[in-house]
């Protein structure tokens, strides 16, 4: 899985290079675009369809659909991800089946269940693959890196690197890849859920926002506490059987905030630096930025473990206050 976590790193650091530059965003539960956008855009929804030509695209849904050729960069993130045209850069692709139907004109980076290389179509540069069942049937004209547990090589490539994914403790590597798979799964779901939630309520995501820049290192400190207080406080409650139901309740509320504290913190950093960078893109863009930023310092060894816990109580502290504080001024601010 050293191979996953690289193309990972690789994911976002391109994301965070498009984002500056994106400036349509297109989100629904189906998103189809049939007319050309000489513009680079962000699509997110249950299916997302690329029916006409744009500049570049970065997409996240359910099912992916690139029918039309792209002339920068696609970046896609879904259960089924189908490339089936041409594009001008490089394709960065995650999902459970990774399609590749059309030339790219610059390197392929993809980590799925399965992803294919379709015959006759070409991969400019290189390509770096992770996944469980690698079909390559096409051109790779520079080299073709792979780890998986299938490697069906059909093709041709200039040099071509294949690492079978295999441990001699199975029981070990079953538990890291299951979990590994989880966590990359995790991620792209809360991204998808970090985009519709930007776009649906942002009234909310200023309000949480203003509670993060409000003092967060205290928050962050009052926020580790509450989640302990809140924790002691349920097994309190559950002691009773008429407050179990209630314990119940208020767990699911607590999850749900602790959940979602990663995701508000990202659009608070995210703002934060588009604001110091002078970047006008809208709130999609901050979430982006912050999510990126974020997700690529928790995969640092010893560092990831902190930024983690200090977004945790940070944002669930904030979700708190900003829900007491909209709670006692009327629902009017939530607008």
């Amino acid at each position: 899985m050293r191979y996953i976590k690289s193309i990972l790193v690789l994911m976002t650091l391109a994301m965070l290079c498009s984002a500056g530059q994106a400036l349509q965003a297109f989100s629904g539960d189906t998103v189809s675009i049939d007319s050309a956008v000489a513009d680079d855009i962000i699509a997110a929804g249950n299916m997302v369809s690329i029916n006409a030509p744009v500049d570049s695209a970065i997409v996240a849904g359910g099912t992916v659909n690139i029918n039309a050729p792209v002339k920068g960069d696609v970046i896609a993130a879904g259960g089924q991800v189908y490339v089936n045209a041409d594009v001008g850069g490089k394709v960065v692709a995650a999902g459970g089946n990774v399609n590749l139907g059309g030339n790219i004109g610059t390197n392929l980076i993809a980590a799925a269940g399965q992803v294919n290389i379709l015959p006759g179509k070409m991969v400019g540069r290189d390509a770096l693959i992770g996944g469980g069942q690698v079909v390559n049937a096409g051109r790779i004209n520079g080299t073709i890196t792979v780890s998986a547990n299938q490697f069906n090589n059909t093709g041709s490539a200039g040099l071509v690197k294949f690492y079978k994914a295999e441990d001699s403790s199975p029981k070990r590597e079953d538990y890291d890849t299951g979990f590994n798979i989880f966590s990359l799964l995790a991620m792209l779901g809360y991204f998808i859920l970090g985009l519709i939630l930007v776009k649906s309520v942002p009234g909310i995501f200023q309000a949480v926002d203003g509670e993060v820049r409000s003092s967060p290192l205290l928050k962050t400190l009052l926020g580790f506490v509450m989640i302990i207080a809140s924790f002691i406080a349920l097994l309190l409650v559950a002691a009773t059987v008429v407050g179990l139901p209630i314990a119940a309740i208020s767990a699911l509320l607590i999850f749900a905030a602790l959940m979602l504290s990663g995701t508000f913190v990202s659009f608070s950093l995210g703002k934060w630096i588009g604001e110091r960078a002078k970047i006008k893109q809208g709130d999609l863009i901050y979430f982006i930025i912050g999510f990126v930023i974020i997700n690529v310092l928790s995969l640092l060894p010893l560092v990831g473990g902190l930024v983690s816990l200090i977004c945790m109580s940070l944002g669930f502290a904030a979700i708190l206050y900003a829900a007491h504080r909209l709670t006692s001024a009327g629902p009017a601010l939530a607008a």
